[in-house]
């Protein structure tokens, strides 16, 4: 389902990459432009913002740029004054009739994935008081990084980077029921 979610991608910014001409020669920006290049440059130099180009984004998605980062308003931008959050496109991942979604009596997590950054991470509906988190591993099941949250500061996890690794959302509703509950590997 990755592959497939990813080669769209690719076929998508190629097929854009053939549509777009390429720019004339002007004399000199226009003053738009220019205070939009510096405002992305400050996003960027702050680490609220990434520079990547179309092709490279529908091939290997954000990378680690977005491990950490907020899903809902970190900024992926494809050219000055163009960008997605990876929170626009995402999806709650599915497997045949499973869904990736937890649900009981304590709490409730589901994993979040953007197939245009190829990040996944936690959220949960719910406004009980829950430890959050989604864990991402290396295809051979050994571990890359978890991302933690609490859900009475947050409804969701910063991202992980998802590119041919796995992920899967957790929950812990804490003293009551203590351990995790989990999605399973996406």
């Amino acid at each position: 389902m990755k592959r497939l979610l990813r080669m769209s991608g690719l076929a998508s910014a190629l097929a854009l990459s053939l549509l777009v001409a390429p720019a004339s020669a002007q004399a000199s920006p226009d003053r738009a432009a220019a205070e939009t290049a510096v405002e992305v440059e400050a996003e960027i130099a702050a680490s609220e913002a990434a520079m990547i180009d179309e092709v490279t984004l529908a091939a290997s998605g954000c990378g680690s740029v977005c491990d950490g980062k907020n899903p809902q308003t970190f900024k992926i931008y494809t050219s000055y004054g163009n960008y997605y959050t990876c929170s626009e496109d995402a999806i709650t991942p599915k497997s045949g009739s499973y869904t990736y979604y937890k649900s009981d009596a304590t709490g409730e997590v589901e994993l979040r994935y953007s197939p245009r950054c190829r990040t996944a991470w936690a959220r949960t509906p719910s406004r009980r008081t829950l430890t959050i988190k989604v864990d991402s591993r290396h295809l051979n099941g050994n571990h890359r990084t978890t991302m933690i949250e609490y859900s009475a500061d947050s409804l969701w996890t910063a991202m992980v980077n998802d590119a041919d690794l796995e992920a899967r959302a957790c929950f812990s509703p804490g003293a009551t029921s203590p351990g995790y509950r989990c999605t399973r590997w996406w």
